[in-house]
């Protein structure tokens, strides 16, 4: 599959490297989760910020207090991305695990 020509190469979305199709339902469970994701983000930054204009509009917020409510909500948005990493359970597969050693009573 990734033996291909280099034109159909440059014009895929996706290119698969190697002939397991499992990997390839993988790869599209994980291009669903980081659009979901993309996507609370999104609308996330888009609703903070609107509703930091609207009471800074009012005189509810002053300058510090709006930098400040963007700078956290931004640190969240940017947390929510880091759920994309890699866990426990893929770091468990590369390491080998010890092996217990029965030691006498």
């Amino acid at each position: 599959m990734g033996s291909g020509t280099d034109v159909a190469r440059e014009s895929a979305d996706i290119v698969l490297l190697g002939n397991d199709l499992a990997r390839f339902a993988e790869t599209v469970s994980l291009a669903r989760r980081t659009r979901g994701i993309i996507w609370q983000n999104f609308v996330g930054t888009i609703a903070v910020d609107t509703l930091g204009i609207i009471l800074a509009g009012l005189g509810f917020l002053n300058p510090l207090i709006a930098a400040f409510i963007h700078v956290a909500s931004e640190m969240a948005f940017i947390l929510n991305s880091a759920r994309l990493l890699p866990g426990q359970a893929r770091l468990e597969q590369v390491r080998p695990t010890a092996s217990l050693v029965e030691q006498p009573i």
